[in-house]
Formats: C-alpha cells, structure tokens, sequence
C-alpha cells in the first residue's frame, strides 16, 4: 500500500462514497470529529500522531483537513509526502470549489452534512444536559448569534431526509430556518488521485515540516 488518507471523521461519508468509485483506493484512516472541540495543540498532537503510525511503505500521505485553525501548521513528515488540500477548513471541499463557498457564505450560515450534525448535535446535546435548558439556549444564542440559517450540504453520500428529520428538534430551538444546497465532490476526488496543482494543493516533501498560513 503506498497511499494513505487521514480524514477526520465528519467527512467519513464523502470519503467513502468518492473513494468506492476508484479501482484502486487509498487506505483510509478517520480520526475523531471530537478533536474540534479541543485545544489546537491536541488536534495537532494527535494528527502527528498519526501520521508518526505512518509506515516506510507508504509513499503519499493525503490530508482531508484544512488549516483547521492552524492544527496542521508545524507537523512534521516522515519518508512520504503530504498533500494537503489549500483550505481553512473542510467545507469547501465539499462544496467543490472556493468560489461555491463564497456564494454559499454570502448568507452567513452554519453548514451541515450528516457527518457534521452528528458532531454538532452531540455537542449540543452533551452542553444541553450539563447546563439545562436556559443556560444552554444563552450559550448556543450567543454562538449562532450572527447566522442567519442552517444550510445543508448534499453531498449525496448521506440520505438527506433523515439528516433533517435528526436536526429538528434543534432547528425549533434555535429558530433559524433551514436551506439545502447542492454538493460537488470533486476537489474532493482530487485529493484522493491527483494530481495536485500548488494552487489548490499544498505538497510537503519527506522529512519536511508544514508551513501553511491562512490565506
């Protein structure tokens, strides 16, 4: 095996639906949504990690994570090289293109796929039974205070319909509407098969360590 892709777990569905496609996929490995709601230096510490388990026989390690709050900056490579998509997070990899995310963003909006409500309403649900119903409503009023929707993601790799159904009760509590909106898998396939262009792309060469600022 000479490939190997580190996806974080909100992104599992697309992976696999993009990754069944190919003859010859890579080997994937999905870390723990749960990291976003650590500190920074955990996330990195754990990428690092992984990417340490990484054996001699792999020859390309591909990266489905942005900056992510600068957790990538400063891992470090072993005998394989890194590719890294140029994004500040994942959801214009969903969206295909940073242009799709631009227009998507033009509404302020909390994206949704199901990989990212099942984080989410995990979080919110844990903060709901430790805090009640008025101090959470104060704290997730405060958070969602400048979005203006909910907007899902349909990447085709999750059934739509139940991901709705699953957020709402949630959309009733936060009393913010809910719009849909086509998903494009394609920088997405791209990362997986190449090639990598430095301009959609970062290439970090063996025994390197990444520099990456947001852009």
């Amino acid at each position: 095996m000479d490939t190997v892709l580190i996806s974080c777990g909100t992104l599992e569905d697309e992976v696999r639906k993009v990754s069944a496609m190919l003859p010859r996929p890579p080997r994937l490995i999905f870390t723990e949504a749960a990291w976003h709601d650590r500190p920074t230096d955990q996330m990195r510490a754990a990428l690092q990690q992984e990417l340490d388990a990484v054996g001699p026989e792999v020859r390309h390690v591909l990266l489905a994570y942005g900056l992510c709050g600068g957790a990538i900056k400063d891992l470090v490579t072993h005998d394989f090289t890194l590719i890294i998509p140029r994004v500040d997070d994942c959801i214009p990899l969903l969206l295909g293109s940073r242009k799709r995310f631009a227009e998507a963003s033009s509404i302020p909006s909390f994206f949704l796929t199901a990989g990212w409500m099942k984080f989410s309403n995990k979080c919110y649900y844990d903060t709901l039974a430790r805090m009640g119903e008025r101090k959470t409503a104060m704290v997730y009023g405060m958070m969602l205070a400048n979005y203006k929707r909910f907007l899902f993601i349909d990447t085709g790799a999750y059934d739509l319909i139940q991901a709705q159904a699953d957020m709402a009760d949630r959309m009733s509590r936060h009393n913010l509407p809910a719009d849909i909106t086509n998903g494009d898998l394609t920088w997405l396939k791209q990362l997986i098969t190449g090639p990598w262009p430095q301009t959609e792309f970062l290439t970090v060469l063996p025994h390197s360590r990444v520099i990456w600022e947001a852009e």
